[in-house]
């Protein structure tokens, strides 16, 4: 495996360090207060749900925002002519070698013909702001072309995988193959498309699957991905592939709810190994017995080993377990309704409607839920929602005509990147952001938002981090046990414990004072079902440090 690779995969995903003031999961009480003093990118109080506007509505009084890109007016770097289209979805930030400070921005364009920028980004620790230091055009002509690149995917190796909701038929290289409603895996530091048969030419996921796909998931075991069909047959889907970090081959799977109101499901295999199937699998997938989930859309892996997906053609967010060739626990966890929300000033009901698209959860187990439909608000679903006591905020309202799109998080989730998609071009407030920009929301634009002390030069934080070399968990992701490493540079007291994603603390490493040298904790929690994460917090002498571990199945 290429070392860059390797490097991604130990550091960028699961193993890295959050400066924080207070480095420890925080309760949903303090996540949801807004608090100045909370360094949490989940930490604040509710906007007024007053629908759309000519511009964003968010919590500016502990965050804010700085623009990256904006359609019509960035201009490709990288000899390619002409400026950033339109249509900006998935958001994807890719780390370099794990780093929360320099990696690349995948931008998807949901247009016909569709495509693909790649943001090269750094953040200017002297200004506390983002940089923008190339912007780059993925080629598609070697695979005819893509179209409506919706949603996609970051892989456990460092690549990014964009996604065609579409179903046009067409075969303009008479290959054998539908030209568009597939996968594709593009790796973002040359933004080349992978050769996976090794004979020269790019190739798409092509046994995964032809279908109107929004989004994909990757599993840490690098061979399990899961997706959903936004139309057609309105399925969810599994790909188990042959080899890890290859998804050229594989077997597919469709989810059949063992009855309308089961709780049980079967995984049922698709057939997918001729030309003929692949360019078919939506009706194959029905023909088998999959369930039509009425226009499922982003599928995403949960804290709490669970998979999360979106209806949303009825504005639900169903979750479930896999248990390998079954799954149990189907229930619908978020449900429309009318729900308080509590802002600065007062509180009101907001219709949840229907429309939820994207999801994405942040380092405490928030549910950042975007919404393409209804009042296209950005919810936040706290962790100790039930459909019994409900647990909601919002975070934004998003300009008149517009949706928010794509959005990722920085490994240490300080940032959020994100994008608005399709605003009225009548649109003509404008605002401030963190780099003295004039933002207006009359075009596409895609911007980073973080808590007000992390973006923008007059609120540099003054807070001490352990530096990234004094700490290290390896394996991560790990099965039975791993190990914590820690240098102390100096004789002093160090506290090494592990929590769960609720700030319960499951063990204590070490506690007390230690001279200067390197140090190696073992941490073997109890055996699980399926993955869980955790969350180790380490403070040496008064420097503090939260990094993100994930067990996986044996």
């Amino acid at each position: 495996m290429n070392k860059f690779y390797k490097r991604l995969l130990f550091a960028a995903i699961f193993s890295a360090a959050v400066t924080a003031e207070q480095a420890t999961a925080q309760s949903v009480t303090a996540a949801g207060s807004g608090s100045p003093n909370k360094n949490k990118i989940g930490s604040f109080t509710s906007v007024k749900p007053d629908g759309q506007s000519e511009t964003i509505t968010y919590p500016s009084e502990t965050h804010t925002i700085q623009q990256l890109a904006k359609t019509g007016f960035t201009t490709y770097t990288d000899g390619t002519t002409g400026t950033m289209p339109g249509n900006n979805d998935f958001t994807a930030f890719i780390p370099v070698a794990g780093s929360s400070k320099k990696g690349y921005l995948s931008i998807n364009h949901e247009t016909t013909p569709g495509g693909v920028s790649i943001l090269d980004l750094l953040l200017n620790e002297a200004t506390n702001l983002w940089q923008v230091e190339g912007v780059r055009k993925v080629d598609f002509s070697p695979l005819v072309q893509t179209t409506r690149n919706c949603s996609g995917g970051i892989t456990p190796w460092g690549t990014v995988i964009t996604t065609e909701e579409s179903f046009n038929l067409g075969d303009a290289n008479n290959d054998g193959y539908q030209d568009v409603g597939w996968q594709v895996e593009i790796d973002p530091v040359t933004a080349k498309i992978r050769d996976y048969d090794g004979d020269g030419k790019p190739d798409k996921l092509w046994a995964m699957g032809r279908k109107n796909t929004e989004n994909i998931a990757i599993s840490t075991d690098r061979v399990t991905t899961y997706q959903a069909e936004d139309g057609g047959s309105s399925c969810v889907y599994k790909f188990v592939a042959n080899e890890p970090e290859n998804l050229s081959e594989g077997t597919l799977y469709v989810l059949k709810r063992d009855s309308e109101t089961a709780t049980t499901g079967t995984w049922v295999a698709v057939p997918n190994k001729t030309q003929a199937d692949r360019n078919n699998t939506r009706h194959l997938a029905s023909a088998v017995g999959g369930t039509n989930w009425r226009n499922p859309e982003d599928v995403e892996f949960g804290p709490d080993g669970k998979m999360y997906f979106t209806s949303k053609g009825t504005g639900t967010i169903w979750r479930f377990k896999d248990d390998g060739m079954t799954v149990s626990g189907i229930e619908a966890w978020v449900t429309p309704n009318l729900y308080e929300v509590k802002y600065n000033g007062g509180s009101q009901m907001e219709n949840w409607g229907t429309g939820i698209d994207n999801l994405t959860f942040d380092g405490e187990g928030n549910l950042w839920a975007l919404q393409d439909g209804g009042r296209n608000n950005l919810w936040v679903v706290r962790p100790d929602h039930t459909p019994e006591n409900p647990k909601l905020e919002l975070f934004m309202t998003t300009p008149f005509g517009s949706e928010s799109t794509g959005l990722t998080f920085s490994p240490d989730f300080k940032y959020g990147f994100i994008s608005i998609q399709h605003p009225s071009r009548a649109n003509t407030a404008t605002f401030t952001d963190a780099a003295g920009n004039e933002v207006q929301f009359d075009r596409d634009v895609t911007f980073v938002f973080a808590r007000k002390q992390f973006l923008g030069k007059e609120n540099q934080p003054a807070v001490t981090s352990v530096s990234e070399n004094l700490i290290g968990v390896y394996p991560n992701p790990f099965q039975a046990t791993t190990k914590v490493k820690v240098e102390v540079p100096k004789q002093g007291y160090v506290s090494v414990e592990v929590l769960d994603m609720q700030g319960n603390k499951v063990a204590t490493l070490f506690n007390g004072n230690l001279n200067a040298g390197e140090y190696t904790y073992d941490f073997s929690p109890s055996p699980t079902s399926g993955s869980t994460i955790y969350l180790v917090r380490t403070q040496v002498n008064d420097q503090k440090s939260t990094t993100r571990i994930l067990q996986v199945n044996q």
